[in-house]
Protein backbone atom coordinates (compact mmCIF):
# COMPACT_ATOMS: atom_id res chain seq x y z
CA UNK A 1 0.00 0.00 0.00
CA UNK A 2 2.78 2.22 0.81
CA UNK A 3 4.42 2.00 -2.62
CA UNK A 4 1.38 2.55 -4.33
CA UNK A 5 0.62 5.22 -2.60
CA UNK A 6 4.11 6.61 -3.74
CA UNK A 7 3.68 5.88 -7.27
CA UNK A 8 0.31 7.49 -7.20
CA UNK A 9 1.78 10.68 -5.98
CA UNK A 10 4.55 10.56 -8.61
CA UNK A 11 1.82 10.50 -11.53
CA UNK A 12 0.07 13.64 -9.73
CA UNK A 13 3.72 15.43 -10.23
CA UNK A 14 4.40 15.22 -6.51
CA UNK A 15 7.69 13.45 -4.84
CA UNK A 16 8.59 10.20 -6.50
CA UNK A 17 10.33 8.26 -2.88
CA UNK A 18 12.54 5.49 -2.90
CA UNK A 19 11.15 2.62 -4.57
CA UNK A 20 12.97 -1.19 -3.84
CA UNK A 21 13.03 -4.20 -6.10
CA UNK A 22 11.39 -6.25 -3.49
CA UNK A 23 8.87 -4.14 -3.16
CA UNK A 24 5.34 -5.35 -5.68
CA UNK A 25 5.81 -2.67 -8.53
CA UNK A 26 9.24 -3.03 -9.20
CA UNK A 27 12.34 -0.31 -10.73
CA UNK A 28 13.04 -1.82 -14.37
CA UNK A 29 16.03 0.53 -15.02
CA UNK A 30 17.26 4.27 -13.78
CA UNK A 31 18.76 6.89 -16.39
CA UNK A 32 21.09 9.80 -15.71
CA UNK A 33 20.12 12.27 -18.80
CA UNK A 34 20.31 16.26 -19.51
CA UNK A 35 21.13 16.15 -15.42
CA UNK A 36 18.10 14.21 -14.11
CA UNK A 37 17.87 10.86 -12.77
CA UNK A 38 14.85 9.01 -14.71
CA UNK A 39 13.35 5.81 -13.52
CA UNK A 40 11.81 2.94 -15.72
CA UNK A 41 9.02 1.37 -13.99
CA UNK A 42 7.82 -2.17 -14.65
CA UNK A 43 4.65 -0.71 -15.22
CA UNK A 44 5.85 0.87 -18.12
CA UNK A 45 5.62 4.53 -16.66
CA UNK A 46 8.38 6.99 -16.56
CA UNK A 47 9.07 9.76 -13.80
CA UNK A 48 12.13 12.06 -12.41
CA UNK A 49 13.40 10.68 -9.27
CA UNK A 50 13.44 13.63 -6.40
CA UNK A 51 14.82 10.83 -3.93
CA UNK A 52 17.41 8.05 -3.85
CA UNK A 53 16.46 4.96 -5.81
CA UNK A 54 17.25 1.59 -4.25
CA UNK A 55 17.65 -1.33 -6.93
CA UNK A 56 18.98 -4.90 -5.86
CA UNK A 57 22.79 -5.69 -5.42
CA UNK A 58 22.76 -2.95 -2.61
CA UNK A 59 22.83 -0.27 -5.34
CA UNK A 60 21.97 2.88 -4.41
CA UNK A 61 21.38 5.90 -6.90
CA UNK A 62 21.06 9.33 -6.01
CA UNK A 63 19.45 12.42 -7.73
CA UNK A 64 22.54 13.78 -8.79
CA UNK A 65 23.55 10.49 -11.25
CA UNK A 66 26.06 9.04 -8.45
CA UNK A 67 25.64 5.58 -6.95
CA UNK A 68 27.29 3.17 -4.87
CA UNK A 69 26.82 -0.47 -4.51
CA UNK A 70 27.22 -2.43 -1.41
CA UNK A 71 28.23 0.59 0.15
CA UNK A 72 31.39 1.07 -1.95
CA UNK A 73 33.00 4.16 -3.70
CA UNK A 74 30.74 6.76 -5.31
CA UNK A 75 30.59 6.22 -9.41
CA UNK A 76 29.00 8.87 -11.54
CA UNK A 77 26.08 7.59 -14.08
CA UNK A 78 27.38 9.35 -17.59
CA UNK A 79 24.78 11.02 -19.47
CA UNK A 80 22.37 8.74 -21.48
CA UNK A 81 23.67 5.61 -19.28
CA UNK A 82 21.30 3.29 -17.57
CA UNK A 83 21.69 1.49 -14.81
CA UNK A 84 18.91 -1.75 -14.51
CA UNK A 85 17.75 -3.88 -11.91
CA UNK A 86 19.48 -6.47 -12.99
CA UNK A 87 22.86 -4.99 -12.25
CA UNK A 88 24.05 -4.10 -15.45
CA UNK A 89 25.15 -0.74 -16.44
CA UNK A 90 24.62 -0.15 -20.11
CA UNK A 91 26.08 2.99 -22.33
CA UNK A 92 24.92 4.73 -25.42
CA UNK A 93 27.61 2.74 -27.59
CA UNK A 94 26.47 -0.67 -26.35
CA UNK A 95 29.07 -2.05 -23.93
CA UNK A 96 27.50 -3.80 -21.24
CA UNK A 97 28.77 -4.72 -18.01
CA UNK A 98 27.78 -5.36 -14.29
CA UNK A 99 28.26 -2.83 -11.68
CA UNK A 100 29.10 -5.42 -9.18
CA UNK A 101 32.60 -6.18 -8.17
CA UNK A 102 33.62 -9.29 -10.36
CA UNK A 103 36.48 -10.73 -12.44
CA UNK A 104 36.30 -11.17 -16.12
CA UNK A 105 38.38 -12.80 -18.57
CA UNK A 106 38.65 -10.78 -21.71
CA UNK A 107 41.53 -11.55 -24.70
CA UNK A 108 42.81 -14.29 -22.40
CA UNK A 109 43.28 -12.65 -19.29
CA UNK A 110 41.82 -12.34 -16.21
CA UNK A 111 40.72 -8.89 -15.04
CA UNK A 112 39.81 -8.27 -11.38
CA UNK A 113 37.16 -5.24 -11.51
CA UNK A 114 36.56 -3.38 -8.13
CA UNK A 115 34.27 -0.17 -8.06
CA UNK A 116 33.51 -0.12 -11.30
CA UNK A 117 37.79 0.15 -11.94
CA UNK A 118 39.38 -2.71 -14.10
CA UNK A 119 43.30 -3.84 -13.67
CA UNK A 120 45.16 -7.52 -14.52
CA UNK A 121 45.33 -9.85 -12.42
CA UNK A 122 48.69 -10.38 -10.91
CA UNK A 123 48.60 -13.65 -9.29
CA UNK A 124 46.33 -16.33 -8.25
CA UNK A 125 42.45 -15.32 -6.80
CA UNK A 126 40.78 -17.25 -4.58
CA UNK A 127 36.92 -16.90 -4.92
CA UNK A 128 34.93 -17.50 -1.79
CA UNK A 129 33.28 -20.75 -3.23
CA UNK A 130 37.13 -22.46 -2.74
CA UNK A 131 37.65 -22.10 -6.32
CA UNK A 132 40.77 -20.53 -7.56
CA UNK A 133 42.23 -18.98 -10.89
CA UNK A 134 44.76 -17.87 -12.85
CA UNK A 135 45.86 -15.15 -14.54
CA UNK A 136 45.48 -16.48 -17.80
CA UNK A 137 42.23 -18.33 -16.94
CA UNK A 138 42.37 -21.73 -15.69
CA UNK A 139 40.21 -22.35 -12.76
CA UNK A 140 40.86 -25.19 -9.92
CA UNK A 141 37.30 -26.09 -8.32
CA UNK A 142 37.27 -26.14 -4.68
CA UNK A 143 36.72 -30.14 -5.54
CA UNK A 144 40.03 -30.24 -7.44
CA UNK A 145 38.97 -30.41 -11.10
CA UNK A 146 40.14 -27.95 -14.03
CA UNK A 147 38.84 -25.81 -16.40
CA UNK A 148 38.90 -23.09 -18.31
CA UNK A 149 37.00 -19.49 -18.53
CA UNK A 150 35.94 -18.43 -21.76
CA UNK A 151 36.47 -14.67 -23.11
CA UNK A 152 33.75 -12.63 -21.36
CA UNK A 153 32.95 -14.80 -18.68
CA UNK A 154 31.76 -12.98 -15.59
CA UNK A 155 31.75 -14.65 -12.32
CA UNK A 156 31.63 -11.89 -8.22
CA UNK A 157 34.11 -12.82 -6.17
CA UNK A 158 32.38 -15.11 -4.41
CA UNK A 159 32.25 -17.98 -7.20
CA UNK A 160 28.64 -17.02 -8.43
CA UNK A 161 28.22 -16.89 -12.11
CA UNK A 162 27.03 -13.34 -13.67
CA UNK A 163 25.26 -13.95 -17.20
CA UNK A 164 27.31 -12.01 -19.34
CA UNK A 165 25.31 -9.73 -22.34
CA UNK A 166 26.26 -9.41 -25.72
CA UNK A 167 24.86 -6.39 -27.90
CA UNK A 168 24.13 -5.43 -31.46
CA UNK A 169 24.65 -1.35 -32.34
CA UNK A 170 24.11 0.60 -35.16
CA UNK A 171 26.13 3.80 -34.52
CA UNK A 172 26.58 6.25 -37.73
CA UNK A 173 25.41 3.88 -39.93
CA UNK A 174 28.21 1.30 -38.40
CA UNK A 175 26.81 -2.44 -37.04
CA UNK A 176 29.52 -2.34 -34.08
CA UNK A 177 29.15 -5.95 -31.60
CA UNK A 178 29.96 -6.58 -27.69
CA UNK A 179 30.86 -10.36 -27.98
CA UNK A 180 33.00 -12.39 -25.34
CA UNK A 181 33.85 -9.52 -23.76
CA UNK A 182 35.63 -7.85 -26.92
CA UNK A 183 34.08 -5.39 -29.58
CA UNK A 184 33.98 -5.50 -33.14
CA UNK A 185 33.03 -3.48 -35.97
CA UNK A 186 31.25 -5.11 -38.91
CA UNK A 187 32.75 -4.56 -41.97
CA UNK A 188 30.45 -4.77 -45.16
CA UNK A 189 29.02 -7.79 -46.40
CA UNK A 190 30.68 -9.25 -42.98
CA UNK A 191 28.72 -11.69 -41.02
CA UNK A 192 29.47 -12.73 -37.59
CA UNK A 193 27.26 -15.47 -35.16
CA UNK A 194 26.75 -14.56 -31.31
CA UNK A 195 26.89 -16.71 -28.78
CA UNK A 196 23.54 -17.51 -28.73
CA UNK A 197 23.51 -18.01 -32.59
CA UNK A 198 22.06 -15.02 -33.43
CA UNK A 199 23.50 -13.91 -36.92
CA UNK A 200 24.20 -10.51 -37.43
CA UNK A 201 25.04 -8.72 -40.85
CA UNK A 202 27.32 -5.51 -41.54
CA UNK A 203 23.43 -3.84 -42.67
CA UNK A 204 21.93 -4.17 -39.57
CA UNK A 205 20.35 -7.80 -40.24
CA UNK A 206 19.67 -9.74 -37.09
CA UNK A 207 18.82 -13.40 -37.92
CA UNK A 208 18.12 -15.05 -34.86
CA UNK A 209 18.01 -18.95 -34.48
CA UNK A 210 14.50 -19.53 -34.38
CA UNK A 211 14.54 -18.11 -37.97
CA UNK A 212 12.92 -14.50 -36.92
CA UNK A 213 14.33 -11.86 -38.82
CA UNK A 214 14.75 -8.26 -37.56
CA UNK A 215 17.06 -5.16 -38.36
CA UNK A 216 18.57 -2.84 -35.78
CA UNK A 217 18.19 0.74 -36.38
CA UNK A 218 20.33 3.97 -35.82
CA UNK A 219 21.40 4.69 -31.92
CA UNK A 220 19.52 1.07 -30.92
CA UNK A 221 21.47 -1.20 -28.40
CA UNK A 222 19.82 -5.03 -28.70
CA UNK A 223 20.84 -6.98 -25.94
CA UNK A 224 21.39 -10.51 -26.82
CA UNK A 225 22.70 -13.67 -23.86
CA UNK A 226 26.58 -13.48 -24.23
CA UNK A 227 28.50 -16.39 -23.35
CA UNK A 228 27.75 -19.59 -21.13
CA UNK A 229 30.05 -20.77 -18.56
CA UNK A 230 31.38 -24.73 -19.07
CA UNK A 231 30.33 -26.78 -16.67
Amino acid sequence: MLLQSCLLAAGLGLALHSVHAADPAAVKSVQFKNGALLVSLESGDTQTATNEIALPESIKVMTNGTFTVNAGKKRNLKDGQSLGADGNLTSPDGTVEPVADHVVLKGGRLKLVKDGESSPATGEVKLGDGSRIRPDGTITGADGRIRRMLDGQICKFSGEAIASTDTVTLKDGKVILQKDGGRVTLKPGQTIMMSDGTKVSADGTVLRADGTRSKVGEGEVLKLPGVLPRK
